[in-house]
């Protein structure tokens, strides 16, 4: 199974280098795009998360909002990502059968065991190396993320501080992809950035399921 690249973005930052980044990084071939939670100073978010929703419905690749509860009535998304369980999912679920949904995990087994129960879509984990970006995550020990099958069926993400340097020290852990932030927001060629990092992810000694 070919491991893939999850795009999470900052909202904020300036509209048109937001749109040209994630446009130029969907074109190398991601598998999902999250808008952060992160809305301060952006005078209609609205209008933000509809155009960054055009370009990955263009690419056929899903949009979700972190934390994307507040707009749940609008259908300019694919799914929410959350950053913790939530007792009201049945019902949010119930209001949006369509969506898709994602979790961020750490090293408590129990979140994973509620996302199985749930069939919760993915489920993230953050973060697996200190990252300037994942500030307000525990770091995940290889042993946590070794033992997900024991828990959780969906797909796993890892995400937090992974680079060209630190990612070849997890690729025999199992995992469906990673998600990156500044690896790809920051790069000069977004695209580049997303077909080097495909290209390592899925190196043929690598590229192997893992058993369920």
């Amino acid at each position: 199974m070919k491991k893939g690249i999850y795009l999470v973005a900052d909202p904020s930052i300036d509209r048109e280098f937001l749109l040209n980044q994630i446009e130029k990084a969907l074109q190398g071939g991601l598998v999902a795009v999250q808008l952060w939670n992160q809305w301060k100073g952006v005078a209609n978010p609205l209008e933000v998360i509809q155009e960054v929703h055009q370009l990955t419905q263009k690419a056929k690749v899903p949009l979700y909002l972190n934390e994307g509860l507040n707009y749940l009535k609008y259908r300019c998304f694919d799914g929410i990502h959350l950053d913790a369980p939530t007792e009201q999912l049945m019902d949010f679920r119930r209001q949006r059968p369509d969506l898709r949904w994602g979790v961020t995990c750490s090293n408590d087994v129990e979140v994973l065991k509620w996302a199985d129960y749930h069939s919760l879509d993915y489920v993230s984990y953050c973060s697996v190396f200190s990252s300037k970006t994942a500030t307000s995550c525990d770091l995940v020990t290889p042993t946590t993320i070794a033992h997900t099958r024991n828990f959780y069926r969906g797909k796993v993400y890892l995400a937090g501080g992974i680079t060209e340097s630190t990612l070849p020290s997890i690729l025999e852990l199992p995992f469906d992809g990673i998600a990156l932030v500044s690896a790809i927001m920051e790069a000069e060629n977004p695209t580049h950035a997303v077909s080097t990092f495909s290209q390592l992810l899925n190196q043929p000694n690598y590229d192997k399921e893992f058993l369920i």
